[in-house]
């Protein structure tokens, strides 16, 4: 299995050019959501063993599961701030109306 921009469905270069981080962010969660546990297993494996080469405390595994997570998280977090430029007051109310009411 391999992690690059090839086959995590890009035009990755595209998308800086144009300034659409909420298209790599989205591209990057469709990517690492549709692995199963085996491939995830790998990658934090992968990641985990070029982090644990004398430079934390914590053991590789762990750092590897930590590095995911915040790819994920991070991702999370550009695709939803380049989602709110484009929510209107209408939008907004409507959410809140609905929190209000769950």
């Amino acid at each position: 299995m391999y992690i690059d921009p090839v086959n995590s469905g890009g035009p990755f270069i595209k998308y800086l050019i144009d300034g659409n981080e909420g298209g790599i962010a989205g591209r990057v969660l469709s990517f690492l959501g549709k692995l199963d546990d085996q491939q995830r297993e790998a990658v934090i494996g992968v990641i985990g063993a070029a982090l644990d080469y004398n430079s934390f405390v914590a053991g590789g595994r762990y750092l590897g599961k930590l590095w995911l997570r915040d790819a994920e998280t991070s991702a999370w977090h550009v695709l939803l701030a380049s989602r709110r430029a484009y929510e209107t007051e209408d939008d907004r109310k409507r959410f809140l109306e609905a929190w209000s009411n769950a």
